[in-house]
């Protein structure tokens, strides 16, 4: 039942997205015959091309390149020719040198004026309790939007997580950050332990979770503090500084 209701997803965001974004289906087909990548999927997508659509961010972030860069560029590029003074603008990160070769090459030029695609390598990322990978040389942008779909979050010592939406917290001014996670069931378990299973509902079904989430600093005394504890009465701990009720 699962697999059936995803393929039915997948095909509805499908048809949304071609005809919301006119022509970028066809650059994406094209695209795939140039490449190795397997894709986001259609349900990841629609999301994405939704929230942008609605929040109009003028930096966004996509946390692994690929074929989902184009989605993002065809949105942006939406906003700007109906949203007088939108100057939205993509920064897609790639951890491997041979991934970001092949998708700086095989970009479509009608995308180029909204995308930069930068080399990141990964590397460890530690906030508080949690344990993640980012990319690293990911610019100072005041980005309001993040796609979570990489790096690679397993090493020799098991299952961590994506950690982009964590690391920008540093620098931007936004107060809320809005995204989308592709997959990546680790990264919305700590999404929902810190903000609570509504700030980002995650069904197998969909294999994909959007959010809104308020910036935290873990290094501000404030946010370590015993008080920020609840404890059920059969003894269950919940971090419950974030969490919305």
């Amino acid at each position: 039942m699962r697999k059936v209701i995803q393929r039915a997803a997948n095909k509805y965001c499908r048809w949304r997205i071609g005809q919301t974004l006119p022509g970028v289906l066809s650059d994406l087909d094209a695209y795939k015959k140039k490449s190795n990548t397997t894709g986001t999927q259609w349900i990841t997508l629609w999301m994405s091309v939704k929230r942008i659509l609605k929040h109009h961010p003028e930096e966004i972030l996509e946390s692994g390149t690929g074929s989902s860069t184009m989605v993002l560029a065809a949105t942006v590029q939406k906003l700007k020719k109906e949203t007088p003074g939108y100057n939205g603008r993509v920064t897609s990160m790639e951890s491997v040198a041979a991934w970001h070769e092949i998708a700086s090459n095989n970009l479509p030029d009608q995308y180029r004026d909204h995308v930069e695609i930068i080399l990141g390598p990964r590397k460890k990322f530690e906030m508080g309790f949690f344990r993640g990978y980012v990319h690293s040389n990911i610019p100072k942008r005041n980005y309001g939007f993040v796609l979570l779909d990489a790096p690679a979050f397993d090493d020799e010592h098991g299952l961590s997580f994506c950690a982009d939406v964590f690391k920008v917290m540093d620098f931007v001014n936004h107060s809320t950050i809005h995204g989308v996670v592709d997959g990546r069931a680790s990264s919305v378990f700590v999404l929902q332990t810190l903000y609570g299973p509504s700030a980002a509902r995650y069904y197998h079904s969909l294999f994909a979770a959007s959010f809104s989430i308020p910036k935290i600093d873990f290094r501000d005394p404030k946010n370590n503090t015993p008080k920020d504890w609840f404890c059920t009465p059969f003894g269950r701990l919940v971090y419950r500084k974030f969490r919305r009720l």
